[in-house]
């Protein structure tokens, strides 16, 4: 099973978020959720993105570090949004990350003064379209991890796995889920391989 780090999106560390955390604890994983607003949470994005403006990317990189720092186990990151950014940070920067999952966001690994280690399995999805995640960046991060799993979402809204978003579309976001669990056994079952060898 892995130990997740999981980074929220714009909104806060909603009631959403905390939701999907307790279900991948339930499933046997351990999940740490981060909190960068401080317990702040925003229902309206535009509100939640300027927040995020006030708080800084450096403080929010910050957030991501001491997490990774304070739960020396997590080796999986799944990031949501503003989150993708941290997430993407750590499975750059940390060699024992073996899985990310990024919803909502991608970067090009120069963006963040990286490059993207082959071993680690990617996992992208996205809205389709999606105003948040520009086209170019996206292709960025796929040129540098060609064996990842993408997944679009025709005709949803950015944050749909969210409940407590405007976006939220249960049959999107319950696919996410099963995808998101497939993907988790299956990075299980590889490193027991591994280990095996």
């Amino acid at each position: 099973m892995a130990e997740i780090l999981l980074f929220h999106h714009a909104h806060g560390l909603t009631e959403g978020v905390r939701a999907l955390a307790e279900r991948l604890n339930a499933a046997g994983h351990t999940v740490h959720t981060p909190d960068c607003y401080a317990g702040l949470t925003f229902e309206d994005l535009d509100e939640g993105v300027r927040h995020a403006s006030t708080v800084g990317h450096d403080a929010v990189e910050d957030v991501a570090r001491r997490a990774a720092r304070k739960h020396r186990g997590a080796d999986v990151v799944i990031g949501f949004s503003l989150g993708s950014m941290q997430a993407q940070l750590l499975a750059q920067d940390l060699r024992r990350i073996r899985g990310c999952v990024l919803m909502g966001g991608a970067l090009p690994p120069s963006a963040l003064g990286g490059f993207w280690r082959p071993h680690v399995s990617l996992q992208v999805h996205v809205a389709d379209p999606d105003e948040w995640v520009e086209h170019d960046d996206l292709q960025g991060l796929l040129r540098h991890a060609p064996h990842a799993e993408l997944y679009r979402y025709s005709n949803k809204g950015h944050m749909f796995v969210d409940p407590t978003s405007p976006d939220y579309d249960a049959d999107a976001a319950d696919l996410f889920e099963d995808r998101l669990d497939a993907w988790l056994a299956d990075i299980d079952e590889q490193t027991m391989v591994t280990s095996a060898r």
